[in-house]
């Protein structure tokens, strides 16, 4: 669309606006807008679903009761911009710069979104993204991001007070000073978030994940957290130890590009309590971690070699694509923990179409309680299951040696 039928098309919405005579809502569906410029713009009550406005200039922009269905704001500079009982859902606002914007009662669920493919009518499902945005300071009371994709993005200051966010993902989320008070938040993930001053007061945190988030980095007074997951407090651990989790915090958080990735040569943390600790990636060689607590806990892709888990809890942590060859598993608790396959992505984040599994060969799963484990497409080659239970531990695509199948303690697991 020219500049000047786009400046026209403005001029006729405020008529609209204003109830004056020659006015015209505006209508700009699907409409190309990239790198628009339209700074303090009055678009309120405008029809904008699936509208391409990335990269655009939107300072200050009033958005309040327009249909962004679907639209695309990548990258756009909506600083100080007013969405107030927006339709949002579906909308991608990854990368968005939206300082202090407004969006109450705002609607960033999941949208279903119809596609044609030459002659056929698609549907798809897209949920909101707002990754890596900087909404810092931004206005969200009462705005509904139900299942959204919040990872990374910079929310300090914020106010999400009533806010709906089930199941919604805010790992690596900057949330300081940010008020979540009786906001809905069950089955959430918060894993690695920076949450020094955040309020939670009355929040509904109820089977949410808290990966490295201790229960007094914020005020979680009154607020309703069964089955959450949260971080134990590792104040009884050895100094150095306690440092190289707080440097692998950094190191995910920033996606690498601060602290250290862990990396230790057989440690001693023998009873230690490393509940809902996020330990992807880590290092551990020969570690010791007979009877730990480590219920929760995140080990994707971490390098365990020869470790012992002997009698420790590890009933719901997840170790998807972790190598585990050799480690002592005795009797340990694995009741719903995770060895399942990661996929592998190429550099541009698009999967490669194949799996890494979990390395368990040789492992010693000897009086283990793994009932609903899931094993599918591990690698247990060598590994010794003798009076463990695996009563619907799932053993789909797993390699096993010859005839382990036949084993008693593997009778009652899923095959297929």
């Amino acid at each position: 669309m020219a500049d000047f039928d786009l400046q026209q098309s403005l001029t006729l919405h405020q008529r609209f606006l204003e109830g004056r005579p020659g006015g015209k809502r505006l209508e700009l569906k699907s409409q190309d807008l990239r790198g628009a410029n339209l700074p303090n713009a009055d678009m309120r009550n405008a029809l904008l679903s699936g509208v391409n406005l990335e990269d655009a200039v939107l300072r200050v922009v009033n958005l309040d009761g327009t249909d962004l269905f679907g639209a695309n704001l990548a990258r756009a500079d909506m600083v100080g911009a007013s969405l107030v009982s927006a339709d949002l859902r579906g909308i991608n606002l990854a990368g968005a710069n939206l300082r202090g914007a407004c969006f109450d009662r705002a609607d960033l669920r999941q949208g279903q979104l119809v596609i044609w493919v030459g002659k056929v009518k698609q549907q798809v499902v897209q949920t909101a993204n707002l990754a890596g945005a900087d909404m810092s300071n931004a206005s969200l009371a009462g705005a509904d991001l139900s299942g959204a994709d919040l990872r990374n993005v910079n929310l300090a200051g914020a106010n999400l007070s009533g806010a709906h966010l089930f199941a919604a993902n805010l790992s690596g989320a900057d949330l300081r000073g940010t008020s979540f008070a009786d906001a809905k938040m069950k089955a959430a993930i918060l894993d690695n978030a920076q949450v020094t001053g955040a309020d939670f007061a009355r929040a509904d945190l109820r089977d949410a994940r808290l990966r490295n988030v201790p229960p007094d980095a914020a005020n979680f007074k009154a607020a309703y957290t069964d089955g959450a997951v949260f971080s134990a407090d590792h104040g009884k651990l050895a100094p150095e130890v306690r440092e190289a989790i707080a440097q692998h915090q950094r190191w995910i958080i920033s996606n690498g590009r601060e602290g250290l990735r862990m990396v230790l040569m057989k440690p001693d943390l023998t009873g230690a309590d490393l509940t809902g600790c996020d330990l992807s990636g880590s290092e551990i060689t020969y570690g010791r971690f007979d009877k730990a607590n480590l219920r929760g806990s995140m080990w994707r892709m971490a390098k365990l070699t020869g470790s012992s888990f002997r009698g420790a809890e590890l009933r719901d942590a997840v170790f998807d694509g972790a190598n585990l060859a050799r480690t002592d598993l005795r009797e340990a608790s694995l009741l719903d923990t995770q060895f399942g396959p990661v996929p592998l992505r190429g550099a541009d984040g698009q999967s490669m179409g194949r799996d890494w599994p979990a390395d368990m060969r040789e492992a010693n799963l000897a009086g283990a309680d793994a009932r609903g484990a899931n094993l599918r497409g591990a690698r247990l080659e060598g590994a010794k299951f003798s009076d463990g239970n695996f009563a619907a531990t799932d053993l789909r695509g797993a390699s096993l040696d010859p005839g382990a199948t036949s084993a008693p303690e593997l009778r009652r697991a899923r095959w297929q």
